[in-house]
């Protein structure tokens, strides 16, 4: 007679319908994790000290899924990137003179304040001329269609094309023509993709890092601007002359716009979150989206994280912890009995 409880052996250890690979408490079975890297401008190079933890202690990721700086960072290492050498480029952008090279003004300003063009090719002379499907780990990589408002989750195509699209902010890069399609940042709509990762990555587990603030951060106000107790003539000199010529300066329309969006995107990274497995959060700290300059505390928050979370990523990845099992005897642990034996 098949019974429940034969029933519910035979799931455990029978193949993956999709995979062929055993499920459940079978022996040989490994979760597969997939990790959602979010939106966050110079706060996303947190993603790379994530990475670099993941990659010291041996956990093995089958599916990244990116949105904007997420994307960025997401398509350098699935092409190959070492967590180190992405901290080797994000040294390169400290230079404020580094990032002057990358900007491509529009004139005049209409579609955007910059093309992004500069920043695609930057990007290609790292990764050639790849295609998504062509590398060796699984890559989503979000953008959205702003005529239809259509999520895109991009699985294929060229590599650069892609994280250009995906990264071009609304208001500050142009959209990007992409398959046929007029498209703007994957943050947007997607700023944690970690409902694209589950639909489409054939992980069993899923990893979030969101760089935006948490509810819990805003509603302990740490969005607020902090203003300088007694700037200088000149300090105040320049942010007046600013607030007349500069679109993005604070109060004007650049700025108005993509605050707006952040209100919108921190709830829907948070609902995201709510449906990972695990979530790793580096504490929020205000700093303006091109803020390379600090690369360092970003990319040391991101390993803070992942290390004070790597027991519950080993949980999830089916690793044991080396610092917990059992050594094989030596001269100077074994007990009496094997010494006389």
């Amino acid at each position: 007679m098949f019974t429940l409880s034969k029933l519910a052996f035979w799931k455990r250890t029978s193949p993956d319908t999709r995979s062929g690979r055993p499920m459940g408490d079978h022996p040989a079975w490994k979760p597969r994790l997939g990790l959602a890297l979010s939106s966050g401008g110079a706060r996303g190079l947190a993603h790379v000290g994530v990475l670099e933890v993941l990659e010291e202690a041996g956990i093995e990721i089958h599916a990244i899924a990116g949105s904007s700086m997420g994307a960025y960072v997401g398509a350098l290492w699935a092409a190959g990137f070492s967590g180190k050498q992405l901290e080797d480029l994000a040294a390169e952008m400290n230079d404020s003179r580094q990032m002057w090279k990358l900007a491509d003004p529009l004139i005049p300003p209409l579609k955007g304040l910059f093309k992004g063009e500069k920043a695609k090719k930057h990007l290609s002379r790292s990764i050639g001329d790849l295609k998504i499907e062509d590398l060796e780990r699984r890559l989503m990589i979000i953008t959205f269609d702003l005529d239809t408002c259509e999520r895109l989750v991009v699985r294929s195509g060229s590599l650069a094309d892609a994280v250009h699209a995906s990264c071009a902010m609304p208001g500050v890069v142009a959209p990007v023509s992409f398959k046929g399609r007029r498209c703007a940042d994957g943050g947007v709509v997607d700023p944690v993709p970690v409902g694209a990762l589950r639909r489409f990555g054939d992980v069993d587990r899923v990893i979030a890092v969101s760089t935006l603030p948490s509810l819990a951060e805003v509603e302990a106000g740490c969005c607020r601007p902090e203003e300088e107790a007694n700037p200088s003539w000149w300090r105040r000199g320049t942010e007046a002359f600013s607030r007349h010529t500069n679109p993005l300066a604070p109060g004007n329309i650049g700025d108005t716009f993509r605050k707006s969006i952040r209100a919108a995107q921190i709830r829907l990274a948070d609902d995201a979150c709510r449906r990972a497995d695990l979530c790793l959060h580096p504490p929020y700290v205000a700093a303006r989206w091109h803020e390379y300059a600090r690369f360092e505390h970003f990319i040391e928050a991101g390993r803070r994280i992942a290390r004070e979370h790597l027991d519950e990523i080993r949980a999830l990845a089916g690793v044991p912890n080396p610092e917990t099992q059992p050594h094989e005897p030596t001269k100077d642990n074994l007990v009496v009995g094997e010494r006389v034996a």
